[in-house]
């Protein structure tokens, strides 16, 4: 007779494998326990995260039904983004118990049980959106909706058709009202739904472990940039699986009549990005605090209730056990009264509730929406802000005009007179998308003066990044970003010299763009981990921590995890997200004054 024990470790908590470890409870063949423990990192360590999340299920028994019960398994804890090892170990003791795991909202569309039924048009229950799954019972959501559930084969046969014809197709999913069609849709609120998973490559750029997070149980979209053939004019674009029955079935019609994919807006689904290792939603729908969530007792929140921007938390439970949950919501009788500049502190606010207040700890906050800044807390629990990015003038004109009095001023004459082109492009570029210090705004100008392309700044921005994605040159040239002191007494960053530097490489003929924009962000990365080292040294840093949206550039933030993983642990945020319901859970812990 074996002990064995088979472990799931996630970044966080996956509420289907609650459900599956509660299934295994009722195994006839062996007798089952389960457990879920958060394992915490020793302070020490660089490479691990704060917590990690282990399941496991033990059982003890001859090696035939450990065997059989080792396949089951396999099949049915399907694939979760949040996922980082499984394994199977001798186990000494038991450290589960017949107890089952506390449940939450653990509904699946489908699962590897009934997707090949509906979702395949060779078999006899092709296009049963109401089939039934004993596993996942993904119809459930369905029937609750009669137009849904009425839909036959005909139906799907024919809104496929109409989509192969060039039309936009406006459908009711279990989501919500989604758009369909071949075409980008004008607002540009266009993500790619895949219809043939094996032709991926052929159309993206993406390592397998994204492979692998599109295939995960949560079906997130994932920022991907579209290989030169692909037909796609975006340089970065959300991607994604089907995720409910009637996109899987509508992706295979469209499949076997040699369709790709196809543009969808309204997914209603988080756009993921992998931050140090993790996959986490950028602004999520919802999400969770608790003291099962972080395995500890949360500090009481300030506030019972507050808005941030589209998301509203709310904090209940006593006050030895509060829950915050935040989500977004159109509530309306809910302060809002939050200042967006506090928006770093309120990341902060937020990750300290998620992973305890350490004495010391940096939070580099890069955001597209909000000021970015590098704040620190010390030992009194006190955050002040080292650096404010600039914010830089409203449009190329007077971007323009303060390069001319700056002390690049020579080298910024001599670069737009061979340049007169970019000059102009320049001279017609509008910043005021950018209404906050963004590091974007920025990357729109660097854009313009390696040669880009885009309709607007945000466009012309997101190709600076896909640029740098491209790089291929072993080395590049190093970009001066130098602090200066802001009338409160931080600092931000010269944001003319930085410019100046990067025409000087132009003018010195290194016409490279994917190299001189991954030089923009590597010297960044490299000015930001020598700040971060100074003030280790002055104050001591224990941990870094990384929030807001612009976190999501996945150059940006590998060169930052490179620089400053050596030296200090890292970490973002596991059960919230990036730029989002983070800032609403801080906010409930914001000092601020209630009228």
């Amino acid at each position: 007779m074996k002990l064995i024990r088979f472990e799931f470790d996630c970044s966080s908590q996956v509420p289907w494998y609650n459900h599956l470890c509660n299934q295994y409870l009722n195994y006839s063949s062996l007798t089952l326990t389960v457990g879920l423990v958060a394992i915490k990192a020793q302070a020490e360590s660089l490479q691990s995260l704060p917590i990690t999340w282990r399941y496991m299920i033990e059982a003890e028994g001859e090696q035939a039904p450990l065997e059989a019960l080792a396949n089951e398994l396999a099949q049915d804890f399907l694939l979760s983004t949040y996922l980082l090892e499984s394994r199977i170990v001798p186990a000494a003791e038991r450290l589960g118990s017949n107890k089952p795991l506390k449940e939450t909202d653990a509904q699946l569309p489908f699962c590897q049980h009934c997707q090949p039924q509906f979702g395949d048009n060779q078999h006899a229950n092709f296009a049963q959106l109401v089939l039934p799954c004993s596993h996942c019972h993904g119809e459930r959501v369905i029937e609750d909706n009669a137009d849904l559930a009425a839909l036959q084969v005909a139906d799907l046969v024919n809104l496929a058709t109409q989509l192969l014809s060039g039309e936009t197709i406006t459908l009711t999913d279990v989501i919500g009202s989604i758009q369909l069609g071949r075409q980008p849709f004008n607002d540009g609120d266009s993500a790619v739904l895949v219809c043939n998973p094996n032709t991926l490559s052929e159309h993206f750029v993406l390592e397998n472990r994204q492979v692998l997070s599109l295939s995960s149980i949560e079906k997130p979209l994932l920022l991907l940039k579209p290989q030169p053939t692909s037909g796609i004019s975006q340089s970065l674009i959300p991607v994604g699986f089907a995720a409910s029955r009637l996109q899987q079935v509508l992706c295979e019609l469209l499949r076997v009549k040699g369709v790709d994919w196809l543009y969808i807006k309204g997914a209603k689904r988080s756009v993921f990005a992998n931050v140090l290792g993790v996959d986490l939603p950028v602004q999520s729908q919802a999400c969770q605090l608790t003291q099962a969530g972080t395995g500890f007792t949360l500090a009481e929140p300030l506030h019972e209730s507050v808005r941030f921007g589209n998301y509203v938390a709310v904090a209940s439970g006593n006050r030895k056990q509060p829950q915050i949950i935040s989500s977004l919501s159109t509530e309306q009788n809910v302060w809002d009264s939050t200042d967006t500049r506090k928006a770093a502190e309120c990341a902060a606010l937020a990750l300290g509730a998620e992973f305890g207040q350490s004495s010391h700890y940096a939070l580099i906050y890069f955001s597209e929406q909000y000021d970015s800044q590098i704040l620190v807390r010390d030992d009194k629990g006190s955050l002040t802000s080292f650096l404010t990015l600039p914010k830089l003038p409203a449009n190329g004109s007077a971007i323009h005009a303060a390069m001319q009095i700056s002390e690049h001023a020579g080298v910024w004459q001599k670069f737009v007179g061979q340049q007169p082109a970019i000059l102009e492009r320049l001279l017609a570029l509008d910043l005021n998308d950018y209404s906050a210090a963004t590091l974007n705004s920025l990357w729109a100008v660097a854009a313009v003066l390696i040669g880009l392309n885009g309709e607007s700044a945000k466009s012309l921005a997101t190709s600076f990044v896909s640029s740098a994605m491209a790089n291929c040159s072993a080395n590049s040239p190093r970009i001066d970003f130098p602090l200066v002191k802001r009338e409160d007494g931080s600092s931000t960053i010269d944001w003319t010299k930085a410019i100046g530097t990067l025409v000087s490489f132009r003018l010195a003929g290194d016409n490279d763009e994917a190299k001189l924009a991954f030089a923009m962000h590597d010297s960044l990365a490299d000015f930001i981990a020598n700040w971060i080292e100074r003030l280790d040294l002055n104050s001591g840093i224990e941990r870094v921590y990384l929030a807001g949206s612009d976190i999501a550039n996945p150059v940006i933030v590998k060169r930052l995890g490179l620089r400053l993983g050596k030296n200090f642990p890292m970490a973002s945020s596991q059960q919230q997200d990036l730029d989002g319901a983070l800032l609403a859970t801080g906010a409930l812990y914001l000092r601020q004054r209630r009228g």
